[in-house]
């Protein structure tokens, strides 16, 4: 009996053995992917900047250009979230924009071979290809990958909290490739094996190559994917949303969110047309459009209780607030490390030695402390920080102190740049050009100060540090406080609230201070521009302060798993209002004070707000 009960069990625990492989080397393929798409996407952003001064373009047009390359990265996120819920899928989604990507370093790496030098064709690699395929994969790859695991099986939430965790260490790892090695190849090359003028082109073949690997990676994955990975909507979800808002249009909050949302296609041509054609006017009409889309957007969904009964849509839109205020209080610092932080840089001394031939590191090579204290102060908050400040003050360490700190810690990276640019224009200037630096009238690079580069360390890392306190909430806001269905495009804006919003803000700033960093930062005031970001910062801490509302997430445990619709039931998968599925479950508020559990009484306030608009 026992023999013929083994025998019996035999098969189910091959086939549970089997199962756990196969998600396994699921798991592994985009793991993979990730490392290559961020090796290779680093590699390009942190050294555009140094090849568009090479050819001619000021400092501040090169720092505007690079805001406005992480600016389209993120404007294809939603091209890569909206695709994902259409009968495209996610699957082809990421193949699709994956092949795009490959193409576009390839393109981009031909651009920068001495011989050739193309701008027009490293535009067109760059700025069209690389950031279609970066930015519209951005939103699916981790989705896709957390869909390897088995809904059905032990430990579910252990396993996705693992899954993410090495996911982001594969960001990270990408990171120190690209800024530790392929960066400084491109500025210095590696002699004897690389010349220094091949430098750009071999870093971007290797990019290119990378990427092939990503798709070849992708394509051997599939029959290890989990079926459930290639359903897809019969309609996008998209559809309702827009739905909802126009039959408010009546409403004058209808309105002004109709106002906002419709200006955001229009700041990003803007944004991208003042980068290209400096014009102080544009600069203004840039910055004007940026603060009225937020004020809209912000003034529109702080509430939506004009909109009627709450559903679906009307919980996406609780968290727009939210994510675009906290993320552009602290991306708009957070862009100064490839810009201001990067000028910098590279006006210090970047040698690794003493000798007037001694190579030179590119000042992208610092963000590796950004990388460094990511890894090292994530557990340090988690497991120390935040249960000793919890212990000493009675309170819980919530979301928005988590905003304020990681904000806070940005502006304390901007005043230590100050503080160091004070010395940095004290120290004598050496006959040293710097590789990175921008071109001279004689054709030569900008002179190195005597102070080592190695102290950017600091303010790259306190940016590293505020980075592990913003962007992991601002991702937790918007996946609990999106419905299931709609999770994959909200994410989407979340991404665009990261880096599309702040870059557009960015870049029309860099215009507007243009006189304070010229080619030579001993000429200007660079100390001033990075007191204006502080203020930024102060400003955007107060309006989140007030704007951020109250912000319905799902409630721990209830309905963590990440849903595809299905085809026939894209409508059906909004919960309807007053449903005893939406009744069962407390919802709990993020409103100035952190999460808390909504009381009846406020829920009853809100159930007989009365409903000023009809759908």
């Amino acid at each position: 009996e026992v023999r013929q009960q083994q025998q019996r069990s035999a098969p189910a625990a091959v086939a549970t053995s089997l199962a756990a492989q196969t998600m396994a080397m699921s798991i592994f393929f985009i793991m993979v992917i990730e490392l290559c798409e961020r090796t290779g996407y680093y590699t390009i952003s942190s050294s555009k900047k140094s090849w568009l001064q090479n050819q001619g373009y000021s400092n501040s047009m090169s720092s505007s250009l690079s805001s406005i390359f992480g600016l389209l990265s993120y404007v294809s996120c939603f091209l890569g979230g909206w695709l994902a819920e259409t009968p495209v899928g996610r699957y082809r989604t990421i193949l699709a924009l994956v092949s795009c990507y490959v193409v576009g370093c390839f393109v981009a790496a031909v651009s920068t071979h001495a011989g050739i030098e193309s701008v027009p064709l490293y535009f067109l690699g760059t700025f069209v290809l690389v950031t279609l395929g970066s930015g519209g994969i951005k939103p699916n790859v981790s989705t896709f990958g957390a869909d390897q695991l088995d809904p059905s099986g032990p430990n579910l939430e252990q396993k996705k909290e693992t899954f993410f965790m090495y996911f982001y260490l594969m960001v990270n790892v990408g990171c120190v490739i690209a800024f530790g090695l392929l960066a400084n190849i491109c500025t210095s090359g590696l002699p004897p094996l690389i010349p220094k003028e091949d430098g750009f082109f071999f870093a971007y073949m290797i990019a290119g190559a990378l990427m092939a690997i990503a798709l070849a990676m992708f394509l051997g994955g599939t029959p290890f994917y989990r079926k459930e990975s290639f359903q897809t909507n019969s309609t996008s979800v998209l559809k309702p949303c827009i739905e909802r808002l126009w039959g408010c249009r009546s409403h004058l909050l209808g309105k002004v969110a109709i106002i906002g949302w419709a200006l955001m296609p229009v700041l990003i041509v803007v944004s991208v047309v003042q980068a290209f054609i400096p014009s102080d006017a544009l600069t203004m009409v840039s910055l004007l459009l940026d603060l009225i889309c937020i004020g809209c957007l912000c003034a529109a969904h702080r509430s939506n209780a004009w909109m009627g009964k709450a559903d679906a849509v009307t919980r996406c839109l609780d968290v727009v607030p939210v994510l675009l205020i906290g993320n552009v209080a602290f991306n708009v610092l957070y862009n100064a490390m490839s810009t201001t932080f990067y000028s910098q840089s590279c006006q210090m001394d970047t040698r690794l030695g003493s000798g007037a031939d001694a190579m030179q590191l590119n000042g992208a090579f610092f963000n590796l402390a950004d990388a460094i204290a990511i890894i090292a102060f994530t557990p340090l908050i988690t497991r120390f920080f935040c249960p000793a400040f919890e212990r000493i003050t009675g309170r819980t360490f919530d979301y928005n102190l988590k905003i304020y700190a990681g904000v806070g810690a940005a502006m304390a990276a901007h005043l230590v740049a100050a503080l160091l640019e004070f010395g940095r224009k004290n120290a004598a200037v050496l006959d040293i050009g710097s590789d990175c630096a921008p071109l001279q009238s004689d054709g030569e690079h900008v002179r190195m100060s005597g102070m080592s580069a190695f102290w950017m360390s600091i303010p790259y890392a306190l940016i590293g540090i505020g980075e592990v306190l913003v962007n992991p909430v601002l991702q937790s806001v918007a996946y609990q406080g999106a419905d299931p269905s709609m999770r994959s495009l909200i994410q989407a804006f979340n991404l665009f609230a990261m880096g599309g919003f702040p870059s557009a803000i960015s870049a029309a700033l860099t215009q507007a201070t243009a006189s304070l960093v010229p080619n030579d930062l001993n000429e200007g005031n660079l100390s001033m521009v990075y007191l204006i970001n502080i203020a930024f910062g102060a400003v955007g801490c107060l309006a989140y302060y007030f704007l951020s509302g109250s912000v319905e997430l799902q409630p721990d445990g209830q309905d963590g798993e990440s849903k595809v619709v299905p085809p026939e039931s894209t409508k059906q998968a909004i919960t309807a209002p007053g449903s005893p599925e939406e009744a069962a479950a407390p919802r709990v508020l993020l409103g100035r004070r952190g999460p808390q559990h909504e009381t009846k009484a406020a829920h009853d306030v809100e159930a007989r707000a009365p409903e000023a608009c009809q759908v």
